[in-house]
């Protein structure tokens, strides 16, 4: 028999977990930054959504800001993103054949931490000069049974002066 060791990285993968299931449920659609980038300069991303791919236009209101964050820092000789995801709310018609169009409010950066890891002041700058609104997925005891784990999923409540 094996046992897992419970790593900062099983843990972060937890988290995410947590936040795709929880997408699912209130029909949020999700893509990681590190696609957008991929994707960029065509202004169609395709969301995942359950086990479907949501193809959505970027609104031109935001295209920019997109693109400048989306954009890798390299770390250690990897790329590095200042945040994990961008999302979208998914709509009932929404078609998975042709891009579906959204307003600028219908998108949310979406940085996820568990534990009691924090933002960094990096990150709170980037979210401080987004149009586009943050949240904060934070789980701070995700190695709990799945039935008591508690999930905050805050939106805009980080805006101002990273943390003294």
């Amino acid at each position: 028999m094996a046992k897992i060791r419970l790593t900062p990285e099983f843990l972060g993968d937890l988290g995410e977990l947590y936040f795709k299931h929880l997408c699912q449920q209130r029909d949020y659609g999700y893509i990681r930054l590190e696609r957008i980038h991929r994707t960029l300069p065509n202004p169609i991303l395709e969301f995942t959504h359950r086990f479907e791919r949501i193809p959505v236009m970027l609104p031109e209101e935001i295209l920019d800001e997109v693109t400048r964050v989306s954009k890798p820092t390299p770390v250690n000789g990897t790329n590095s993103y200042v945040f994990d995801f961008l999302t979208t709310k998914v709509y009932e018609p929404d078609s998975v054949k042709y891009p579906n169009k959204r307003e600028p409010d219908d998108f949310c950066w979406v940085e996820i931490k568990t534990g009691n890891s924090k933002l960094s002041t990096h990150q709170f700058e980037v979210a401080n000069s987004c149009k586009v609104r943050f949240s904060l997925f934070r789980i701070t005891n995700a190695f709990l049974s799945p039935r008591q784990v508690e999930i905050d999923w805050a939106f805009d409540s980080l805006r101002g002066p990273p943390p003294g």
